[in-house]
């Protein structure tokens, strides 16, 4: 194997010795000599290279990775797997990660100059443009040919790599490469087009969450997020920024929930036969226009007289309007003792039984715990979504302190009001839904989770980015995550992670211009991630900033604060019921 020198006094040594100084190459050209055998090799390059960055030749290529020969000296820089080269190729470098590194011969010497076999996989290219100045290019145009000189990378050319040309960059914490140069995102692609944060149980996962949110709602005046925190992990994390909501403060009237979501509520998440489910659906119908009724409004009388609609007005189980507890009992009551019966008196009796108790257990005070019922959609879409922000943009809603078998259909109301209310507003407000333990609402197994919820999620990952709603999702099990909504995530940040099968998922999401870095997941530390997608310049590892004991990352809320373009809740409120706004 060839072992290169760039000192030119040894080059000029090994001529004189050789009696070929006559044919010693012209000054400027920075030849490069190395031994072979009995004979001497000649071999031209244009780039004059400092010594300590030149580390071998180029002896093998094919249209991803490229095979790097090189002598190891122990007295230079450390250099290992992960590490970044450029191989020279006319006026371009061609950037390699380096992916595998091995003796020639499988042994190591002590005493003379081993020669190392570098496998690096091909990422891109730099080019000088016209003021000189470093630019990089994702792909390769075109290869360069066995021989070529290898390089350590210079510190001008890796934070080209990393930098975004024409779009501001936002710094979230370091590379982990090389801790002078900061890793940056585009705030405005990871929240148009979603973004996932996939790691262990352990790992950083909230903090730097945490991080990414605080830095988005800086950087946008428009934006909202919304959390749905199941272990009550966030609220530290976003001082004088967010609004938390826990099962003391949260206000979220049932006549608000679609039928599908109540009647979770109701059977307790058990699959209720097709009397029960009816039985259900006509009751709160009743009850609706009844109240309705009350109110002086035509709409729904024909409910309770078992006739048609009135002309031009709807009534249904899903709209949201309100209604009363008593009104339903009492509907029940009046359908018991009736001769002709349409359902089973047993199943009206137990749906009897079952909203009583709902309204008298403590725990489902949030739902029912009211002893006025009144249509007050706006104050509570304004709490909960910020309208208008009065300085704290992010909604953090623990979910811990509910009962369980409430918490998917919590989750199912809030998504999808999340999605209407950004359709409605058309463009005037942004939002984003970040899903913790996201596999709980939206697994791969679509039989394992509340359908609901899964669609009101689906919905904002598949249309949210057109309206102004994005997604977040955060899971320590990628593999159980829905397939088609992880793929909607532009941007992934993936942290350690052991299990094959969730390093499988990651590594077919990066696709082959990442896959050796990707396979650094098992072995990462803590905040450290392998971020990717189209919010990153180019996929790079890096270590988040720690925020724990942070200040200037802090937001002072501010009461008094306004928000830009304010919106009108009555028509809101109007538009989500259907209504003429």
């Amino acid at each position: 194997m060839h072992s290169f020198h760039t000192d030119s006094r040894l080059f000029r040594d090994a001529l004189e010795r050789l009696g070929e100084a006559s044919s010693a190459p012209a000054d400027g050209q920075g030849p490069e000599a190395g031994e072979a055998g009995a004979g001497i090799d000649f071999v031209s390059d244009r780039r004059e290279v400092a010594p300590p960055r030149v580390i071998g030749r180029l002896v093998a290529l094919n249209g991803t990775q490229g095979v790097i020969s090189c002598p190891l000296d122990t007295s230079e820089e450390d250099w290992s797997v992960g590490h970044l080269i450029t191989i020279v190729h006319k006026a371009a470098r061609l950037v390699g990660a380096v992916c595998d590194v091995e003796t020639h011969d499988g042994r190591w010497s002590a005493t003379e100059v081993n020669t190392a076999r570098v496998t690096v996989e091909l990422n891109g290219e730099i080019v000088d443009d016209s003021s000189g100045a470093p630019y990089f290019h994702r792909g390769v145009s075109s290869f360069p040919s066995l021989g070529a000189a290898a390089h350590r990378i210079r510190a001008d050319d890796l934070r080209a790599i990393y930098a975004f040309r024409g779009r501001e960059g936002v710094e979230i914490g370091r590379l982990s490469q090389n801790q002078a140069i900061p890793a940056e995102i585009d705030v405005g692609e990871l929240i148009r087009r979603h973004f996932a944060v996939l790691g262990s149980t352990g790992v950083g996962k909230t903090t730097s969450v945490s991080l990414l949110l605080r830095k988005s709602v800086a950087m946008r005046p428009k934006l909202r997020v919304i959390i749905f925190d199941p272990h009550n992990e966030y609220a530290a994390h976003f001082p004088g920024l967010a609004q938390i909501i826990d099962s003391d403060s949260l206000e979220l009237p049932f006549w608000m929930f679609r039928f599908d979501e109540l009647a979770d509520v109701v059977f307790s998440g058990r699959l209720p036969h097709a009397d029960e489910r009816d039985a259900l659906y006509e009751v709160i119908r009743a009850a609706k226009a009844k109240y309705l009724v009350e109110l002086g409004s035509p709409a729904a009388t024909s409910a309770v007289r078992r006739q048609p609609m009135s002309e031009g007005v709807s009534v249904t189980a899903d709209t949201p309007t309100p209604f009363r507890i008593i009104d339903v009992v009492a509907v029940i009551e009046d359908w018991l003792g009736m001769l002709d019966q349409r359902f089973p008196r047993s199943d009206l009796r137990a749906l009897r039984y079952r909203l009583e108790g709902l309204n008298r257990d403590p725990r489902f005070r949030f739902m029912f715990g009211r002893l006025v019922v009144e249509d007050d959609i706006a104050k509570v879409i304004s709490r909960l979504f910020r309208i208008p922000t009065r300085g704290l943009p992010i909604t953090i809603v623990q979910l811990a302190g509910l009962p369980n078998e409430v918490i998917n259909s919590v989750v199912s109301v809030l998504a999808r009001l999340a999605f209407e209310i950004a359709f409605w507003c058309s463009g005037s407000y942004e939002i984003n839904v970040l899903c913790e333990e996201a596999h709980r609402y939206i697994p791969a197994d679509s039989r394992q989770t509340f359908g609901p919820a899964r669609q009101a999620i689906g919905r904002i990952a598949k249309e949210g980015r057109k309206y102004g709603a994005s997604l977040g999702v955060v899971s320590q099990r990628p593999s159980e995550l829905d397939s088609t909504v992880l793929s909607q995530c532009s941007t992934l940040f993936a942290m350690r992670l052991a299990n094959e099968l969730d390093k499988g998922i990651i590594r077919a999401a990066a696709g082959a211009s990442a896959s050796s870095t990707v396979a650094f997941l098992s072995s990462i530390a803590d905040r450290e991630a392998i971020a990717f997608g189209e919010a990153i310049a180019t996929p790079m590892r890096m270590k988040f900033a720690d925020i724990s004991g942070r200040q200037d990352d802090r937001r002072v809320a501010n009461a008094g604060e306004r928000d830009a373009e304010p919106i009108d809740l009555r028509r809101l409120a109007a538009q989500l019921r259907g209504e003429a706004g």
